[in-house]
């Protein structure tokens, strides 16, 4: 790096550019370290990987690697030196243009943590909606439970409402051609239940084991496969078996074998509270994300293009982790949301931003409106997270969780940020 101090300028959204101009000793040293690192993958005859002379090595590789590869080198330093001589604090990974070959000139843009306000704090608000859970929920619960212990005896007379009949079914077009995702075999059906499409049940009424039928019928225009919707179909049904269906009745010898309780008023409580809980938790979880929500709309921000760059990074490698999981490609995708790349690409850099907003705004009411950890609070926090890990885990994980590290930082980061959450819902 030149000797003189390096050229800095402050830009808009916490940006600031540095200009590094190398001198020609310190790149031609780089440069050879450059080609020793590139000689190990360069195959000359004669002479054992990375041994071949540098006059030979220069010829063999490309010129724009070997540049490319000496400015890797330089970088480590160049940084370090930045830093210190500016009083640089970046948060994220710097952007590296180059300039001039002769001299090698650098342009170096950190981006730094933004000046972030969250306007009228102390206004957001999110009002508690008192979960309810009446007789009929509780009454529906009871019935699922009946439900699962239903038993079934074979009979060998035309089915009616209320039997459970078996078929082997499948739909075809009006060309006859088979149609994808009718097919099932051996489906138990509750005649009554209304579990298929309109029509197909009362299809059924009647039918003896073994017995087979086609009955034309049309799926809903509202149909949860959007491609069937609206479309008629043929359906070719053949019975595989009928049952009568023996429903136990709801009493306190029915709650007491089943459900460990001394009768059916303590299971009807049992049902109401965990019902109550669940509401509870889906309340909870409604009300932190309204709150949320108000975080990000009230926070003011400039956010640098590199910093929205880097996290619509984060934001598809995500998406496309989470299409692998579903063992789905980028085409199927494409094909199924009705959307192209452009729109997508959109959505991304749009999801990037409202991230970034969030998590600068949540730093700065938690820095106003929470309370920082302690250590003996931190080690409460560790030994809770090593509880929940897997035994063969415990011990790996140990120098990782070292004060000052990525993850002791991170934990203490969710800690706080949960307790000024439960801090703002209190108010």
């Amino acid at each position: 790096m030149s000797k003189s101090p390096s050229p800095i300028e402050r830009l808009p959204d916490a940006r600031v550019r540095c200009t590094v101009t190398f001198e020609p000793e310190r790149v031609r040293a780089s440069e050879e370290k450059a080609l020793e690192h590139l000689a190990a993958s360069v195959k000359l005859p004669g002479f054992r990987p990375g041994k071949a002379p540098g006059d030979m090595l220069r010829e063999k590789i490309d010129p724009n690697e070997l540049l490319e590869e000496t400015i890797r080198q330089l970088l480590p330093e160049t940084f370090s030196s930045l830093l210190k001589e500016h009083d640089i604090k970046p948060i994220i990974h710097p952007k590296v243009e180059l300039q001039k070959k002769d001299p090698l000139t650098l342009t170096v843009t950190f981006v730094e943590k933004p000046t972030v306000k969250v306007k009228g704090l102390e206004k957001i608000k999110v009002e508690k909606k008192e979960p309810k859970v009446d007789g009929k929920d509780v009454e529906r619960m009871e019935n699922y439970f009946l439900e699962q212990h239903r038993t079934y005896t074979p009979v060998e007379r035309a089915s009616k409402e209320g039997d459970r009949i078996k078929v082997d079914f499948h739909g075809t077009d009006d060309q006859g051609k088979e149609i994808e995702g009718t097919r099932s075999q051996s489906y138990g059906i509750v005649l009554g239940s209304k579990t298929l499409i309109p029509g197909f049940e009362d299809a059924l009424l009647g039918l003896k084991k073994d017995e087979k039928k086609s009955f034309a019928l049309k799926f809903p225009e509202k149909y949860h496969a959007e491609k069937l919707a609206g479309t008629p179909v043929t359906f070719h049904a053949s019975v595989v078996g009928v049952e009568e269906v023996n429903s136990p009745k709801m009493d306190d010898a029915f709650a007491k074998k089943n459900f460990n309780v001394e009768s059916v008023a303590e299971l009807r409580k049992q049902i109401e509270d965990r019902m109550r809980a669940e509401e509870n938790n889906i309340e909870r979880s409604r009300r932190e994300q309204a709150l949320l929500e108000q975080i990000r709309e009230h926070t003011v921000v400039e956010l640098a293009p590199e910093l929205v760059d880097e996290e619509e990074h984060a934001v598809m490698e995500q998406f496309e982790r989470q299409l692998r999981e579903q063992n789905m490609s980028a085409a199927d995708w494409f094909a199924q949301s009705k959307k192209d790349p452009v729109e997508l690409r959109n959505e991304m850099k749009e999801q990037a931003k409202k991230r970034i907003t969030l998590r600068l705004g949540l730093e700065k009411v938690v820095e106003e409106k929470g309370q920082r950890l302690t250590e003996d609070d931190m080690k409460k926090v560790i030994e809770e997270f090593v509880r929940s890990l897997p035994p063969e885990k415990r011990k790996e994980i140990d120098t990782q969780l070292q004060k000052g590290s990525d993850l002791y930082e991170r934990l203490r980061w969710q800690k706080e940020v949960e307790q000024t959450i439960e801090i703002l819902l209190a108010a």
